[in-house]
Protein backbone atom coordinates (compact mmCIF):
# COMPACT_ATOMS: atom_id res chain seq x y z
CA UNK A 1 0.00 0.00 0.00
CA UNK A 2 1.03 3.52 -0.81
CA UNK A 3 1.53 6.06 2.03
CA UNK A 4 3.71 8.92 2.67
CA UNK A 5 6.11 10.17 5.67
CA UNK A 6 7.38 13.75 6.63
CA UNK A 7 11.23 12.90 6.87
CA UNK A 8 14.99 14.82 6.87
CA UNK A 9 17.98 13.73 4.94
CA UNK A 10 21.22 13.40 5.10
CA UNK A 11 21.97 14.79 8.58
CA UNK A 12 25.54 14.74 8.41
CA UNK A 13 26.49 17.27 10.76
CA UNK A 14 28.52 16.35 14.18
CA UNK A 15 26.57 15.31 16.64
CA UNK A 16 26.10 17.04 19.94
CA UNK A 17 29.02 15.83 22.57
CA UNK A 18 26.21 16.27 25.55
CA UNK A 19 23.70 13.08 23.99
CA UNK A 20 24.18 9.52 23.26
CA UNK A 21 25.85 8.94 19.99
CA UNK A 22 23.59 7.64 17.19
CA UNK A 23 24.24 5.50 13.71
CA UNK A 24 23.63 8.02 10.72
CA UNK A 25 21.25 7.62 8.33
CA UNK A 26 19.78 8.98 5.04
CA UNK A 27 16.45 9.23 5.94
CA UNK A 28 15.27 9.85 8.96
CA UNK A 29 10.84 9.51 9.43
CA UNK A 30 8.77 11.84 11.82
CA UNK A 31 5.95 10.64 13.57
CA UNK A 32 4.18 9.27 16.59
CA UNK A 33 6.42 6.33 16.40
CA UNK A 34 10.07 8.13 16.24
CA UNK A 35 12.75 7.09 18.00
CA UNK A 36 15.08 8.57 20.24
CA UNK A 37 18.20 8.19 17.89
CA UNK A 38 15.70 9.89 15.00
CA UNK A 39 15.28 13.13 17.60
CA UNK A 40 19.03 13.08 18.04
CA UNK A 41 19.49 13.31 13.75
CA UNK A 42 16.80 16.20 14.09
CA UNK A 43 18.50 18.92 16.38
CA UNK A 44 22.01 17.47 14.63
CA UNK A 45 20.90 18.30 11.49
CA UNK A 46 18.69 21.28 12.50
CA UNK A 47 21.92 22.33 14.42
CA UNK A 48 23.95 22.07 11.87
CA UNK A 49 21.98 23.72 8.97
CA UNK A 50 21.76 27.00 10.76
CA UNK A 51 25.47 26.86 12.77
CA UNK A 52 24.59 26.81 15.97
CA UNK A 53 27.09 25.87 18.15
CA UNK A 54 26.48 22.50 19.64
CA UNK A 55 29.24 22.50 22.29
CA UNK A 56 27.34 24.54 24.31
CA UNK A 57 25.35 24.01 27.24
CA UNK A 58 22.00 21.98 25.83
CA UNK A 59 19.92 25.33 27.78
CA UNK A 60 22.30 27.46 25.60
CA UNK A 61 21.33 25.15 22.49
CA UNK A 62 17.56 25.97 22.62
CA UNK A 63 17.51 29.44 23.69
CA UNK A 64 19.69 29.66 20.35
CA UNK A 65 16.85 27.99 18.57
CA UNK A 66 14.30 30.06 20.29
CA UNK A 67 16.12 33.20 18.66
CA UNK A 68 14.97 31.67 15.03
CA UNK A 69 11.81 32.42 13.35
CA UNK A 70 12.48 30.33 10.42
CA UNK A 71 14.17 27.69 9.51
CA UNK A 72 15.89 25.29 6.76
CA UNK A 73 16.21 22.20 6.96
CA UNK A 74 16.63 19.52 4.41
CA UNK A 75 13.75 17.42 4.03
CA UNK A 76 10.38 17.53 3.00
CA UNK A 77 7.80 14.35 2.03
CA UNK A 78 8.74 10.83 1.14
CA UNK A 79 6.64 8.66 -0.96
CA UNK A 80 6.70 5.02 -0.28
CA UNK A 81 5.19 1.89 -1.18
CA UNK A 82 5.79 -1.71 0.10
CA UNK A 83 9.11 -1.91 -1.66
CA UNK A 84 10.05 1.98 -2.65
CA UNK A 85 10.92 5.04 -1.34
CA UNK A 86 10.85 8.38 -3.41
CA UNK A 87 12.37 10.85 -1.17
CA UNK A 88 13.08 14.79 -1.02
CA UNK A 89 16.01 15.36 -2.91
CA UNK A 90 18.44 18.34 -2.93
CA UNK A 91 17.57 22.09 -2.09
CA UNK A 92 13.84 20.51 -0.62
CA UNK A 93 12.97 21.62 3.01
CA UNK A 94 10.98 20.36 5.23
CA UNK A 95 9.79 23.84 6.27
CA UNK A 96 7.48 23.76 2.63
CA UNK A 97 5.72 20.83 3.32
CA UNK A 98 2.42 22.67 3.13
CA UNK A 99 3.41 23.75 -0.28
CA UNK A 100 3.88 20.18 -1.25
CA UNK A 101 -0.25 19.53 -0.13
CA UNK A 102 -0.78 22.53 -2.02
CA UNK A 103 0.26 21.98 -5.08
CA UNK A 104 -1.41 18.29 -5.13
CA UNK A 105 -4.58 19.83 -3.98
CA UNK A 106 -4.52 22.10 -6.92
CA UNK A 107 -3.23 19.39 -9.13
CA UNK A 108 0.35 21.28 -9.94
CA UNK A 109 4.04 20.09 -9.46
CA UNK A 110 5.61 20.93 -6.09
CA UNK A 111 9.34 21.29 -5.91
CA UNK A 112 10.54 17.98 -4.47
CA UNK A 113 14.39 18.74 -5.11
CA UNK A 114 16.44 17.78 -8.16
CA UNK A 115 19.73 15.40 -8.97
CA UNK A 116 17.07 13.53 -8.89
CA UNK A 117 14.20 15.81 -10.02
CA UNK A 118 11.03 13.84 -8.31
CA UNK A 119 8.09 14.77 -10.14
CA UNK A 120 4.16 14.16 -10.12
CA UNK A 121 1.60 13.21 -12.76
CA UNK A 122 -1.82 13.34 -12.78
CA UNK A 123 -4.44 11.61 -14.89
CA UNK A 124 -8.32 12.01 -13.84
CA UNK A 125 -8.22 10.94 -10.06
CA UNK A 126 -4.65 9.12 -9.95
CA UNK A 127 -1.56 10.61 -9.13
CA UNK A 128 1.71 9.28 -9.79
CA UNK A 129 4.77 10.20 -8.02
CA UNK A 130 7.87 9.69 -10.36
CA UNK A 131 11.63 8.89 -9.22
CA UNK A 132 13.30 11.49 -11.58
CA UNK A 133 11.91 14.25 -14.19
CA UNK A 134 9.59 11.88 -16.36
CA UNK A 135 8.54 15.01 -18.65
CA UNK A 136 11.82 16.38 -19.79
CA UNK A 137 10.54 19.86 -17.72
CA UNK A 138 13.84 20.00 -15.33
CA UNK A 139 16.37 17.30 -16.52
CA UNK A 140 16.37 17.80 -20.22
CA UNK A 141 19.78 15.76 -20.57
CA UNK A 142 18.53 12.69 -18.79
CA UNK A 143 20.09 9.68 -20.21
CA UNK A 144 18.69 6.55 -21.35
CA UNK A 145 20.40 4.54 -18.31
CA UNK A 146 18.46 6.67 -15.90
CA UNK A 147 15.68 6.73 -18.01
CA UNK A 148 15.19 3.24 -17.95
CA UNK A 149 15.70 3.42 -13.97
CA UNK A 150 12.68 5.60 -13.73
CA UNK A 151 9.42 4.27 -11.58
CA UNK A 152 6.49 5.56 -9.79
CA UNK A 153 4.73 5.18 -7.01
CA UNK A 154 0.34 6.05 -7.86
CA UNK A 155 -2.26 6.99 -5.57
CA UNK A 156 -5.77 7.86 -5.40
CA UNK A 157 -5.87 11.65 -5.88
CA UNK A 158 -8.13 12.34 -2.77
CA UNK A 159 -6.07 9.75 -0.44
CA UNK A 160 -2.90 11.34 -1.21
CA UNK A 161 -4.30 14.93 -0.18
CA UNK A 162 -5.94 13.12 3.38
CA UNK A 163 -2.37 11.66 3.54
CA UNK A 164 -0.43 15.21 3.25
CA UNK A 165 -2.84 17.08 5.67
CA UNK A 166 -2.22 14.23 8.32
CA UNK A 167 1.46 15.45 8.01
CA UNK A 168 1.03 18.27 10.42
CA UNK A 169 0.04 15.66 13.02
CA UNK A 170 3.02 13.65 12.39
CA UNK A 171 5.14 16.59 13.28
CA UNK A 172 3.16 17.15 16.01
CA UNK A 173 3.53 13.49 17.26
CA UNK A 174 7.30 13.89 16.84
CA UNK A 175 7.81 16.20 19.05
CA UNK A 176 5.59 15.07 21.54
CA UNK A 177 6.60 11.54 21.71
CA UNK A 178 9.95 11.40 20.30
CA UNK A 179 11.78 15.14 20.71
CA UNK A 180 10.14 16.12 23.94
CA UNK A 181 10.96 12.83 25.11
CA UNK A 182 14.89 12.62 24.47
CA UNK A 183 16.30 15.88 25.96
CA UNK A 184 14.92 15.18 29.34
CA UNK A 185 18.54 17.43 29.95
CA UNK A 186 16.56 20.39 29.63
CA UNK A 187 13.73 22.06 31.67
CA UNK A 188 10.18 21.65 30.48
CA UNK A 189 9.49 25.44 30.21
CA UNK A 190 12.30 25.95 27.49
CA UNK A 191 10.99 22.71 26.11
CA UNK A 192 7.49 24.10 25.69
CA UNK A 193 8.89 27.27 24.49
CA UNK A 194 10.80 25.97 22.21
CA UNK A 195 7.71 24.13 20.59
CA UNK A 196 6.03 26.92 20.23
CA UNK A 197 8.64 27.97 17.51
CA UNK A 198 8.78 24.71 16.25
CA UNK A 199 4.97 25.22 15.08
CA UNK A 200 6.02 28.10 13.53
CA UNK A 201 9.13 26.90 11.59
CA UNK A 202 6.91 24.10 10.30
CA UNK A 203 3.59 26.03 10.00
CA UNK A 204 1.24 23.86 12.30
CA UNK A 205 -0.04 26.35 14.38
CA UNK A 206 -3.95 26.11 12.23
CA UNK A 207 -5.18 23.70 10.80
CA UNK A 208 -5.04 23.01 6.69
Amino acid sequence: MANIHAVITNPYFKQPPWLPEVNYKDTVFLSRHSTTEDAVLFLTLLCGYIDIDIEQKPENVFEQLLKRDEVPISGGIAFADEERLIAPSCCCGLEDWQEVYKSVLGRSSPWLGHDPYPSIEYSGDHVKIWSDDFSGKWNKELSGEKRKALFCISYEHAELVSMLKSVRTDLLDFYEYSFEQTFHMVGDKLKRKLFSQYCKWFKLEGTI
